[in-house]
């Protein structure tokens, strides 16, 4: 089949892809409520954008300091490492803030979201190009992603913070396009644009990369015969083009993937297959409302059925498996949990994505049936710059079309204000908040992550809710503490609690937590606060330090160093057997391989606690010392 001019042969159409873009930048500032949102310093506040935004700082920090962007955090749970592993929203975030100014702040990341929206018709653009789609029937792709970028399947995403998903998802979608167009036209072109998405796709989210595994593998077996020797080696080299330039972190991502908490439901059952199965109804809510849900899958699936009738078995093949795989595993997603633990669902958006393409190819082959096409196609980019400039008289029609461009949450209410104000006149660095976290899902919930950049203070509790690797053990919620009832913990257990962890203060949201501490006898209550509920400050009277055994002043913890002086060890019983006692210095920090502590006399060893799956850390010690110096790296 001849392939359609494109773009280069005609390019007054990149016009309409321009004016795609401006009319998604409107939409992309309704996200914001408007310029002033965009430019301001308030943080976005929604879903994990606080963590996000909280760890893109110190990942971008780390960057600047060196080829890598895992470190460890003394400022929340006790000292923790934060990779790739937890949270991997963050990535492009610490990429975005390491190339602005350190003080960028909230701006960077709004304007990263914002240009992140900008692109989006021009990533469609190119996919269906891919599928040799007319400049025409791209442009209606085009018109058609941004229709999708707004819709409820996609706003959930990038309300919830799920930005490498939504990086990857795009990744996608033009690598499966690309992907047929080098099996039958294996130019310069079709290999730089796999290649690219490749390497966008493992930054994104290397799961979802990995997921493709299968769908490559077949694509491969089924074209490997009609090709020779530099068909092979080109293919091979996107994959090692997208793996190479990502290896650095990947490996960081293998080596913590581990770390991440396990649960009784890891080893669940599988579902029936009736489970999987399921509706036509579940299927239908699955992918979302009409018109951009799963109306436009059927369109979608339409336009492989013609593909199939053209001869193009290839694209059809390809789109076809690779939707049907994505949505076989968002339906374990709803009801496999060690899936939904990962939150699997969420590929239930790649499968409208992919949908797009060949639904776009499907309007644009009846519109030239029809004589409309590009009629049908200006028409698309003159709807989507009405709806991205048109105002208040574009709004009776966002309802009926299922449109989400209601402004993200920006900025902290008045009552978390002022809890923040509280929290830097009532409480010092010399001890740790134990803040009891928000259920997930509330206005606001994961505000609390900013807390050490807010503040300046350090935290047990507070960094995500729903946090999935080990170091999260260490939390209030209700009426739970370190995964034990409150009411079974006695006044003595909550005092070595907090001496061990160094907690001065409880920020308690719960009634539960709020009549426990009430009844500590060296609980008092200090303040009371609104965050969505009554809140209250409880100041404990006890010694504050972050030494628990020996003598230290606690001068400076950041996530480059914790520095130490006048160090003055005890003594305490040879760990190895020996008659002679060890001079140690114990910190209530938790321990982390790679960690290393100068001068070079100082060994690092572990302090175990039966109530923490994580040691504490323990220095041993020649004798006193002016000055130590504990730095993480990363082994």
């Amino acid at each position: 089949m001849e392939e359609p001019p494109g773009f280069r042969e005609k390019p007054i159409w990149l016009l309409a892809i321009v004016a795609l873009a401006i009319g998604q930048a409107g939409l992309a500032y309704q996200l914001f409520g408007g310029p002033v949102g965009l430019r301001d310093d308030r943080p976005v506040v929604a879903g994990r954008h606080p963590l996000h935004f909280y760890h893109g700082m110190l990942g971008a920090e780390t960057l600047r300091q060196r080829a890598g962007t895992s470190c460890y955090d003394p400022n929340f749970q006790a000292g923790y490492p934060k990779t790739p592993v937890f949270d991997g929203g963050c990535r492009p975030v610490e990429l975005l803030l390491a190339l602005f100014p350190a003080d960028a702040g909230p701006r960077a990341y709004k304007l990263g979201l914002f240009w992140g929206c900008v692109l989006v018709p021009f990533v469609f653009a190119i996919a269906a190009r891919g599928v040799g789609l007319t400049v025409a029937g791209s442009t209606v792709a085009a018109a058609l992603g941004c229709a999708v970028w707004w819709s409820p399947t996609v706003r959930d995403l990038l309300d919830d913070g799920h930005l490498d998903f939504l990086i990857a998802g795009l990744a996608s979608v033009c690598f499966v396009a690309w992907l047929a167009r080098y099996q039958r036209d294996p130019g310069l072109t079709a290999w730089c644009v796999v290649a690219f998405a490749s390497l966008v796709g493992w930054f994104g989210h290397p799961v979802v990369w990995i997921g493709l595994a299968p769908i490559v593998g077949l694509y491969y077996l089924a074209a490997a015969p009609r090709h020779g020797l530099a068909w092979h080696l080109g293919l091979f080299g996107t994959i090692l083009f997208g793996l190479l330039p990502n290896l650095n972190w990947l490996w960081d991502w293998s080596k913590f993937w581990w770390l991440r908490q396990p649960s009784v439901d890891d080893i669940a059952p599988l579902p029936t297959w009736g489970a999987v199965v399921d509706s036509w109804a579940g299927h239908a809510k699955l992918l979302g409302p009409a018109p951009f849900g799963w109306p436009l899958v059927a369109v979608g699936f339409l336009g492989c059925v013609r593909w199939l009738r053209e001869g193009r078995r290839d694209v059809a093949a390809l789109f076809l498996l690779t939707a049907s795989f994505a949505f076989f595993i968002a339906r374990l997603g709803t009801v496999w949990s060690p899936l939904s633990n990962g939150e699997a669902d969420r590929a239930a958006a790649l499968v409208v994505a992919l949908a797009t393409i060949p639904a776009a190819g499907w309007f644009a082959a009846w519109g030239r049936k029809s004589k409309i096409e590009t009629g049908l196609a200006l028409g698309a980019v003159g709807a989507v710059l009405a709806f991205g400039w048109g105002g208040p008289a574009v709004d009776p029609a966002r309802k009926p079309l299922n449109l989400r461009i209601e402004p993200l949450a920006l900025g902290l209410s008045a009552d978390q204000q002022e809890l923040v104000r509280g929290l830097m006149d009532r409480t010092t660095p010399a001890a740790r908040i134990l803040m009891e976290e928000t259920p997930t899902g509330e206005a606001g919930w994961n505000w609390t992550a900013l807390l050490p950049w807010l503040t300046q203070r350090a935290y047990l509790g507070g960094l995500d809710p729903d946090a999935k690797f080990e170091h999260a053990f260490c939390r209030l919620r209700g009426d739970t503490l370190n995964g034990r009832r409150l009411v079974d913990w006695t006044d003595a257990d909550l005092e070595e609690f907090a001496r061990r962890y160094n907690v001065g203060w409880v920020v308690a949201r719960s009634p539960a937590a709020r009549d426990r501490w009430q009844r500590v006898p060296f609980a008092r209550e200090v303040a009371r606060y609104k965050d969505g509920g009554d809140v209250r400050l409880f100041e404990l009277d006890r010694p504050r330090s972050f030494v628990l055994m020996g003598q230290a002043n606690w001068d400076h913890a950041d996530r480059r160093k914790i520095v130490l002086t006048n160090v003055v060890p005890v003594d305490a019983p040879n760990p190895d057997g020996g008659p002679v006692p060890v001079k140690v210095i114990g910190l209530s920090l938790h321990h982390q391989a790679g960690l290393r502590a100068g001068p070079g006399v100082i060994s690092i060893e572990r302090d175990p606690d039966p109530y923490d799956p994580i040691p504490m850390l323990r220095l041993r010690v020649t004798g006193p010392l002016s000055r130590v110096v504990i730095s993480w790296e990363n082994p």
